[in-house]
């Protein structure tokens, strides 16, 4: 009986432990999933009114994609109807390159209308009931005259000639239009071929359309990321006609719309190949029966056609170097390079340039007194090749305006890290370009004093020199060595700096006012100015010094440039 009763006295309390440690573990059981509830009820109230938000988000964004349309409109409505009547040619084409951007604006607002929908859950399928193979063709048709413009090849092959299927045209003229504007924008030379067949997939039918190109390719570690919204390969952000990371994820939402599969298959330098698998039959909705599969809309022939203006010459006399400011534009765009120089011509001589590494050969060649060099281009940006010329001693004094799209902080901090001397955001005003062009152009009036000022004789050396002190001290140092030679040409010393006779009358113009030749006559003059002062000869004597074989002609060039005569400098002394 005590064994009893000592056993429920110890048990009991152990008893009462393991109840209230089952109770403790119940509660808390039910305490975590009354939480888990509340945490998924709050998860689905969170999830509903961000659904909502985005529903939100969504119809403004339509509706003010919606707005941007209704001006565009009434411009191209305008240009349609003005630019047959316009009589002057020039005036013609600026109309043409307007009403080409303007039609670039319309499709990119369309794609996000479409991407809109799409997200919306808004956007149907009008199907029809037809043979792809000639809707397929007439798409190929449409970009002959642009496959002859590139000097690109066009190829086109059906494997079957009546392919009947569910399809509707508007999304697929717009998916086969996205891919062969990418395939040709990214393909120089070679070729473009589209392919229609059949396949089978997993016991189903399917077209198999593929569109490939012998282009630039696109890196592996990229290929993944293609058809994600907004995203671009490094291969299109440095591209001329460069796009947004827009047309690839539409193709991609529209062919899911019709139940297709896309692949894309890429090697970097190579070409690309995208593959587009569509169902035969769309099971889940009807397609209309013998109704006509619409035309394609016509290629505006003003869209197709590359509007050239008639450039200046680009060559110059050295008269004509020193009578006008150089402009270097250095930008991929065609439409804005031409609206550049048709703004800048007036009053600056332009020279052009495609592409980065084109820009530095033509600034070395040319050495211009402004370069607006563009960012983002094929090759070298505008931030390389801003930093190869600041860092060359032929163009290190040249001022670079950077012109870009991208207006933030960092970018224009990056830009003036490698050296710009100013940075303009697109859109630009063409007062502020001319501007800030004139602000450029008297900064550096500034230095040519500073540079010319007793600079021959006797150079300001800072204790660390800048490159263009340093060249300028170079360049005296040749003088100095054959002073007393009368037939040392400008030939010789622009051999003995390393520049081109053109090349060293330019730079010498930029940073001191005066010519090759008017450089070395100044401080041969000079020069003999301070042996009159210092009396150290006669004044026949300080003539051959200083590389005058006919004291007579000395005392001429002496008195135009000093109002004196030599023998009153050491009279006066």
């Amino acid at each position: 009986m005590e064994q009893t009763s000592s056993i429920i006295q110890f048990g009991l309390p152990i008893l009462s432990i393991a109840i209230l440690l089952v109770a403790w573990w119940l509660l808390n059981g039910r305490l975590k999933r009354q939480r888990l509830n509340d945490e998924l009820e709050l998860g689905k109230m969170e999830a509903e009114r961000l659904k909502q938000l985005d529903l939100v988000k969504s119809d403004f964004f339509s509706n003010v994609t919606h707005e941007f349309r209704t001006p565009l409109t009434l411009i191209l409505g305008h240009l349609e109807q003005v630019i047959p009547t316009i009589a002057d040619e020039q005036a013609k084409k600026e109309l043409i390159v307007v009403k080409r951007n303007a039609k670039i604006l319309e499709k990119l607002i369309n794609q996000l209308l479409d991407i809109a929908k799409i997200e919306a859950d808004k956007m149907d399928l009008d199907l029809r009931r037809g043979n792809i193979v000639p809707f397929i063709d007439e798409i190929h048709k449409s970009f002959v005259s642009l496959s002859l413009r590139k000097g690109v090849g066009l190829n086109f092959k059906a494997d079957e000639e009546t392919i009947n299927m569910d399809f509707d045209p508007d999304k697929i003229e717009l998916i086969f239009f996205n891919l062969l504007s990418n395939a040709f924008k990214f393909t120089d030379s070679g070729e473009v071929s589209l392919k229609v067949g059949l396949a089978q997939k997993d016991g189903k039918d399917y077209c198999k359309l593929v569109v490939q190109d012998t282009g630039v390719g696109i890196l592996e570690e990229q290929v993944d990321k293609v058809f994600d919204r907004f995203y671009q390969s490094e291969n299109s952000r440095w591209r001329k006609n460069k796009g947004t990371g827009i047309g690839l994820a539409l193709v991609k939402d529209l062919v899911d719309l019709h139940k297709g599969k896309i692949e894309l298959k890429s090697i970097a330098g190579v070409g690309t190949e995208i593959v587009i698998l569509l169902p035969l039959e769309q099971i889940s909705v009807s397609a209309q029966t013998n109704v006509e599969i619409p035309a394609l809309d016509p290629i505006d022939p003003d869209l197709e056609v590359t509007v050239d203006f008639e450039p200046q010459k680009q060559s110059l006399t050295e008269e004509e170097i020193s009578a006008q400011n150089i402009v270097l534009v250095i930008e991929d765009n065609d439409d804005i390079r031409n609206f550049l120089r048709l703004t800048l011509e007036p009053n600056y001589r332009v020279f052009e340039a495609v592409d980065g590494e084109k820009g530095i050969e033509k600034a070395t060649e040319i050495i211009p007194d402004v370069i607006i060099c563009d960012v983002m281009m094929p090759g070298k940006d505008g931030f390389e090749v801003t930093k190869v010329l600041k860092n060359q001693e032929k163009t290190s004094h040249v001022p670079v305006i950077i012109l870009t799209a991208k207006a933030g902080v960092e970018n224009r901090i990056a830009g003036l890290e490698t050296g710009a001397d100013a940075y303009v955001p697109k859109p630009f005003s063409s007062e502020e370009l001319h501007a800030r062009i004139r602000n450029l152009i008297d900064n550096r009036k500034k230095l040519k004093e500073k540079y010319s000022r007793s600079l021959l004789v006797k150079p300001e050396v800072a204790s660390e020199p800048s490159m263009e002190e340093k060249f300028l001290l170079r360049v005296k140092n040749v003088v100095v060595k054959h002073l007393d030679d009368e037939h040392f040409s400008v030939e010789e010393l622009s051999k003995e700096v390393g520049m081109s006779r053109a090349q060293l009358h330019r730079k010498l113009i930029a940073l001191t006012g005066v010519s090759a030749s008017r450089f070395v006559r100044n401080y041969r003059l000079e020069h003999a100015y301070q042996l009159l002062q210092n009396k150290v000869g006669t004044v026949s004597e300080i003539a051959y010094r200083v590389g005058y074989s006919s004291p007579a002609y000395f005392t001429k060039c002496f008195t135009e440039d000093y109002g004196i005569s030599p023998s009153q400098v050491k009279k006066e002394i």
